[in-house]
């Protein structure tokens, strides 16, 4: 396999980890700390967004601002940041809030199903075998991890339906969306300015100054574990190998968080595993080998298609 898609590869499952240990972070702080939802999201956005914004100057300098020149740009950097990572992260902590993180991850994770369709349905692009397969795995072993110690699907109420299904939609938006400013204007200062701009409009919209949480060691290791690993270095990893591999590939990857988030939450936080669960486990992390595979096996058809038509020519 070519070294970009090895890259790519690994920036996607880096950025799906440290979100499993942001989604434990978070799952701690509102349930020990008692840390309010709206104000997270605000801080999270906001110094997120400044740390990346500083981090694509550094790399980039004054060129970073190019996109402010374009208004169409602009607009697609808008919907990228209200539709994809603010509506992501805010509908995520809902759907949390109302039904629990077991509910929540399983609707999550509908993402990867709702892109393929997407795409079917927009470009008449089909999955193919693999990447069926890979949805079907990667399906199947969040179900199995978030239910480990049962799944009451009748516990599901329609706000926690509506709240998991927008975070699923969101994912698909952030996954797809952004390819093309991507390219043209790369990976950290896109990020950096959507979360900044839509941490300023979260203030607006929740005017949520006070944090109504316990404040000691673990809340201020908890918030550094969700805006600089969780959001700063995930996001900016997890978006520069869709850059790389493809959305598809990228949003299958992410299905990854769950296994890091139950095993941090069994170091962490005392949670136990059962055998459905390590089942679970598997059939993610076979997700992983068989997009390896069937990446290279393309390579493979690419370059014979090549050699083939440069021997007839």
């Amino acid at each position: 396999m070519e070294e970009k898609q090895w890259i790519g590869m690994g920036l996607a499952i880096m950025g799906a980890l440290f979100w499993g240990l942001s989604g434990t972070s978070v799952q701690f702080l509102e349930s020990a700390k008692h840390l309010n939802v709206e104000w997270l999201l605000e801080v999270r956005l906001l110094i997120a967004g400044l740390l990346t914004i500083l981090l694509a100057y550094m790399q980039d300098g004054i060129r970073i601002f190019d996109i402010f020149k374009y208004p169409k740009d602009f607009g697609k950097l808008l919907i990228f940041g209200l539709l994809g990572i603010a509506l992501a992260q805010y509908s995520y902590f809902k759907a949390i809030a109302i039904s629990g993180v077991g509910v929540a991850t399983v609707l999550q994770y509908v993402a990867p199903t709702l892109l393929i369709i997407y795409l079917f349905l927009r470009y008449f692009k089909k999955p193919t075998p693999a990447e069926f397969c890979c949805v079907l795995l990667a399906l199947t072993g969040t179900i199995c991890i978030v239910s480990q110690e049962g799944l009451d699907i009748s516990t599901i109420n329609r706000d926690a339906l509506f709240w998991g299904l927008i975070s699923a939609a969101s994912i698909c938006v952030y996954t797809l969306q952004p390819i093309e400013l991507l390219k043209k204007y790369g990976t950290t200062s896109i990020v950096g300015f959507a979360m900044f701009i839509c941490g300023i409009l979260s203030v607006a919209v929740f005017q949520q100054i006070e944090s109504e949480a316990i404040w000691d060691g673990m809340t201020w290791l908890g918030l550094f574990t969700i805006i600089i690993l969780g959001t700063v270095v995930s996001f900016n990893a997890y978006i520069e190998g869709v850059r790389r591999i493809g959305a598809v590939q990228g949003s299958i990857l992410s299905s990854l968080e769950p296994i890091s988030a139950a095993i941090f939450g069994w170091a962490l936080l005392g949670n136990g595993f059962t055998l459905v669960g390590i089942f679970g486990m598997f059939c993610i992390i076979a997700t992983v080998f068989i997009i390896a595979w069937d990446r290279q096996r393309q390579i493979k058809r690419d370059v014979l298609k090549k050699l083939n038509k440069e021997e007839i020519a």
